[in-house]
């Protein structure tokens, strides 16, 4: 179950994939995939499970259920200089080559200092301005309109179970995405008084904005 938003005059669409869609401009936004993290903790001995075939294959299943046209990363593509491995780079390069007719575009985030993107990919841009969003990775307010980014991961407590879950945080001027990374965490984010927040909890995007005040 999906959830929607007005945000600066337009309508988004949050996804329990955790991505985020723009009907209007026919563009599906994540945030901080993480690319190689499980192969860079794998590289120092901990043998922990994952690799970039399930995120993969969830992106692609988004793409193809919104018909979305364009795809915009904001920031944290790869995780580590360790993760970025032939194998993760072919995986990527070969995902890429399969969708010739998608428009990307790469945001560059703190950890993109592990290598430039795969081939076809594109560039690293430092942000990108889209109608009345600039897209960014670090969530710090501009004049310059409403900032969608992703770098917190952000996450909400919800119940006596003090149950973390990831989450949609939006603020007056800047929406923070929660980590398309399966393997990423959540941090707690402070939800102030007419902030909106959506609980991504299995398989529905929840709106947990009251709960939180």
């Amino acid at each position: 179950m999906t959830a929607e938003v007005e945000i600066a005059g337009e309508r988004l669409t949050l996804h329990p994939d955790r991505t985020l869609f723009w009907p209007r401009a026919k563009t599906l936004v994540i945030a901080d995939p993480h690319f190689g993290k499980a192969e860079t903790f794998r590289a120092a001995g901990v043998p922990v499970p994952g690799d970039s075939a399930e995120p993969l294959a969830r992106l692609g299943a988004a793409l193809d259920a919104t018909a979305a046209e364009h795809l915009l990363v904001l920031g944290d593509f790869w995780h580590a200089p360790e993760g970025r491995t032939p194998g993760v780079v072919a995986e990527l390069t070969a995902w890429r080559a399969a969708r010739p007719g998608l428009g990307v575009q790469l945001v560059r985030g703190n950890h993109d200092r592990a290598g430039p993107p795969p081939d076809r990919w594109g560039d690293w841009v430092t942000e990108l301005r889209a109608g009345p969003f600039v897209l960014a990775h670090f969530p710090e307010p501009t004049d310059d309109g409403y900032v969608l980014a992703g770098h917190l991961h952000p996450g909400v407590v919800l119940g006596r179970e003090r149950l973390r879950l990831p989450c949609f945080w939006f603020g007056p001027r800047v929406g923070v995405l929660p980590a398309f990374g399966a393997f990423t965490g959540a941090a707690n984010v402070p939800i102030r008084r007419g902030d909106r927040a959506f609980a991504v909890a299995g398989d529905a995007v929840v709106d947990v904005s009251r709960l939180r005040r």
